[in-house]
């Protein structure tokens, strides 16, 4: 759904995937064919339509809180509810030096997500990233000396390219999110900018742990990067400025979860 927040001649567009998982006493459905206590697809549609004009304009997560709240309350033989939230976002067009206040080009392929689980006591907050192209063109160093001085054989890649995914654990569900998200995406890509890292796999470790040094209400990180296969056109050639072009072959996925350490057992 498309959701415009309009504040006068400024106009701020929302575009929402929303979807839901619920469990909960419904055997009756499936064994005897009672359709009695389940939540119909129509009413799911309209409680979200009218959640989400209520609440659009807030950030993911608490439109998410305010979905698991809507429809436990709705039913009753809802045990557990699971609420993913995804946004597209949309870029201002500038025209004539100015961004405009309501006119619009679709963004990147980046995504902003959030997941809700909730019993109703208990909560779960999960917020993330996905598709955020990276690439990285220098500055991995080498584990060990390089044999030759331009560095073809000390076994570092020239060029890194590939789709980032992050995932982050709240460890309450009241937290103001939004500045939370801005730092968390910061840190992620001034790691990734600025670590001498040998590897991907250290590049992200590297992230992981300063996201969790300097947000104490992040409980782990998950991070993964699916890498898009470049390779130098001529693997034989010297030139300082490569030519690369893409190939059509599968890569695997680095991914890495670091959790913060337990507090010792008193």
């Amino acid at each position: 759904m498309l959701r415009i927040v309009r504040r006068g001649d400024r106009h701020d567009p929302r575009d929402l995937t929303v979807s839901f998982r619920f469990e909960g006493e419904f055997s009756s459905a499936f064994i005897e064919g009672e359709a009695e206590g389940l939540l119909p697809g129509e009413t799911v549609k309209n409680m979200v339509h009218a959640t989400v004009r209520a609440q659009g304009a807030q950030p993911l997560e608490k439109l998410a809180l305010a979905l698991a709240h809507e429809a436990l309350q709705r039913q009753t033989r809802i045990t557990r509810v699971r609420v993913e939230v995804a946004e597209q976002p949309w870029q201002r067009i500038e025209a004539g030096g100015k961004a405009q206040g309501q006119t619009f080009v679709r963004g990147s392929g980046e995504r902003r997500t959030a997941v809700v689980t909730s019993n109703g006591r208990q909560i779960s907050v999960v917020a993330g990233i996905q598709g955020l192209a990276i690439m990285r063109s220098a500055g991995f160093v080498p584990a060990r000396a390089a044999e030759h001085e331009d560095g073809a054989d000390d076994g570092i890649p020239r060029l890194i390219v590939g789709e980032l995914t992050a995932r982050w654990t709240y460890t309450s569900g009241d937290v103001t999110f939004d500045p939370y998200r801005h730092s968390v995406r910061a840190a992620l890509l001034e790691t990734v900018a600025w670590h001498a890292s040998r590897s991907i796999q250290h590049a992200l470790f590297a992230a992981a742990d300063v996201i969790l040094s300097n947000y104490d209400e992040i409980a782990d990180v998950t991070l993964s990067f699916h890498e898009f296969p470049y390779r130098p056109s001529d693997v034989l050639s010297d030139a300082r400025d490569d030519v690369f072009v893409a190939l059509d072959e599968p890569l695997g996925v680095v991914e890495v979860t670091v959790e913060r350490d337990a507090p010792p057992a008193i």
